[in-house]
């Protein structure tokens, strides 16, 4: 039994991670069955845009977790609503905390906010923060994940955001203190806003931004404290026996380990088995063998399982317990 999978006082989180096509779906799918049936009360989430996981379970699923089996429930998130849902949160605190600013345009603003490089990523991290936070209510959180790319930055914006959160409550604290010493010679500095006087904030425990950015701040440490928790996380990386996915799988691997976030297990999925010779194979079969090899080589400490290419697809849940066995048990 793979105990890095399995929740021990608190809810376990497991990131399945890995290169588009490699079977992360399937597997993400597989494992979260698997721990379902070990009477864990298991969801699995997909947070990949080109949802398949309502696919390989043959159900419709949405954002909202749907229950297939006993102990077992799963969603997939609209990236499109993840983004509005984000933008309008930010709008509706941006209005609340700068009111005596009429002469912004923020509808204008946000709405070209929505194409922006990054906003996907912060939209993402958002709704694992908000899933993390109802952690209690399962035992273990699956999260099927976008191609690695774009899951590398995810993970690592939690911290990336706890720096730029500190380095701006450092220059709101100078704007206070500026806004005190003005203060004391000018006298209070007051707008009138829709009939309402509004006085600027000196302190920071009467200041919205700061009180804003503080809260923001202790949400992205929650998931960064989690993440990085090897009680509490783990990330499992699936791919094929060839030479991109193991590049690609290795470089997920280093950069992970840079975050502090543990990287626990390779699936390596699709291996091709022949009781016989076939010459027309032997030239692919070549190349795997130099990949398998090469992946002992490059993940030594790390748990590494094979899955062979079945005959047919692994779909539905009878499928999906079977293969579940052989991610959970080894």
């Amino acid at each position: 039994m793979r105990e890095y999978l399995l929740p021990k006082e608190e809810f376990r989180t497991v990131f399945v991670i890995g290169k588009g096509g490699v079977g992360k779906t399937t597997t993400s799918a597989a494992l979260a069955v698997a721990l379902a049936k070990k009477g864990y009360r298991t969801l699995i989430v997909s947070l990949d845009p080109a949802h398949n996981l309502g696919d390989v379970f043959m159900v419709k699923l949405t954002d909202k977790p749907k229950k297939l089996a006993e102990n077992l429930y799963a969603s997939e998130l609209d990236m499109e609503k993840l983004i509005k849902g984000y933008l309008k949160h930010l709008e509706k605190n941006l209005k609340n905390m700068y009111r005596y600013l009429t002469v912004i345009n923020l509808e204008k603003y946000f709405e070209v906010l929505s194409y922006s490089p990054g906003i996907e990523e912060y939209a993402t991290l958002e709704a694992v923060r908000e899933i993390l936070v109802s952690g209690n209510e399962w035992d273990v959180i699956v999260f099927d994940t976008p191609p690695t790319g774009l899951t590398l930055r995810v993970l690592a914006l939690p911290r990336i955001s706890l720096i730029w959160a500190d380095r701006l409550i450092e220059i709101r604290r100078k704007i206070l203190e500026r806004r005190r010493a003005i203060a004391k010679i000018q006298g209070e500095q007051k707008f009138v806003v829709g009939g309402e006087e509004i006085t600027l904030a000196k302190e920071e425990e009467e200041d919205a931004v700061m009180k804003e950015l503080k809260a923001y701040r202790s949400e992205v440490e929650f998931v960064e404290r989690v993440i990085t928790d090897p009680d509490r996380t783990s990330v499992v990386a699936v791919m094929n026996p060839e030479m991109l996915p193991l590049y690609e799988t290795e470089r997920a691997y280093e950069s992970l380990k840079k975050f502090g976030i543990p990287f626990n297990l390779v699936v390596v999925n699709k291996v091709i088995t022949l009781e016989k010779d076939i010459p027309e194979l032997r030239v692919k079969l070549d190349a795997q063998k130099k990949v398998l090899s090469g992946i002992e080589k490059r993940f030594r400490g790390i748990d590494i399982i094979r899955i062979p290419m079945f005959a047919e697809e692994p779909r539905g849940l009878e499928w999906l317990e079977k293969l579940g066995g052989s991610v959970l048990e080894g």
